[in-house]
């Protein structure tokens, strides 16, 4: 069984600094490449090719394909954490707060780019197991505890009563999903459109807050 090494942290760059622009259109190209090929026929070649850069500034960027898997995960995931998407709501409540969690969070498990990588995960699992335990702790794990901290912050505001927030939390996870992650899975439908996204969030807040409401 074959396994790929975990990246390392990206070392203190001297002298400029990095360009965002040409960092973003990596990422961009590598995510595109990692999807339409899979991780191992991706090469650091052809993502600087796609990207419109030298190799050398891709290096200058990302150690090797290990880390820049890691940071096409981050990114994608990132702008969709909890407080990230709270700091765009003028008003604040309960029910406002999980709305807007809760279709920020389904939006990205329902996008074409998740079902796409999580289609390649699950292809690989066999041979690389260590590209799941990469994509899990690069976005997934911390997405889970800000998740966490989100519901405790309601339970501490006495709004929510939940006693194993983790286990509160992995429920809103499969909630989310519901049938269209499984159906656009397995290719039983060909999109999931954002009238689908909204059902499926309200079918989800419906659940929850029954359960768990104070």
């Amino acid at each position: 069984m074959k396994d790929i090494k975990k990246p390392k942290p990206a070392k203190a760059t001297r002298g400029r600094p990095r360009d965002e622009s040409k960092n973003i259109a990596i990422i961009e190209a590598a995510v595109q490449l990692f999807l339409e090929k899979g991780f191992d026929s991706t090469s650091m070649d052809e993502v600087a090719r796609v990207a419109g850069v030298s190799k050398q500034t891709v290096y200058s960027h990302f150690s090797g394909k290990e880390q820049l898997f890691s940071a096409s995960i981050r990114a994608e995931i990132e702008s969709r954490y909890p407080d990230t998407v709270l700091k765009k709501l003028e008003k604040r409540s309960l029910e406002g707060d999980m709305l807007a969690v809760c279709e920020s969070f389904a939006g990205l498990l329902l996008s074409r780019r998740a079902l796409s990588m999580y289609r390649l995960l699950v292809s690989a699992a066999d041979e690389k197991p260590g590209l799941a335990k990469i994509f899990w702790e690069s976005g997934p794990n911390e997405m889970e505890a800000k998740l966490e901290a989100f519901l405790q912050m309601w339970v501490d505001r006495g709004e929510l009563a939940i006693d194993d927030i983790g286990k509160a939390c992995n429920l809103l996870f499969t909630l989310l999903k519901g049938r269209a992650h499984y159906q656009r899975s397995i290719g039983l439908i060909d999109e999931i459109d954002d009238d689908m996204i909204k059902e499926t969030v309200k079918e989800a807040i419906g659940v929850f807050m029954k359960l768990y409401k104070a």
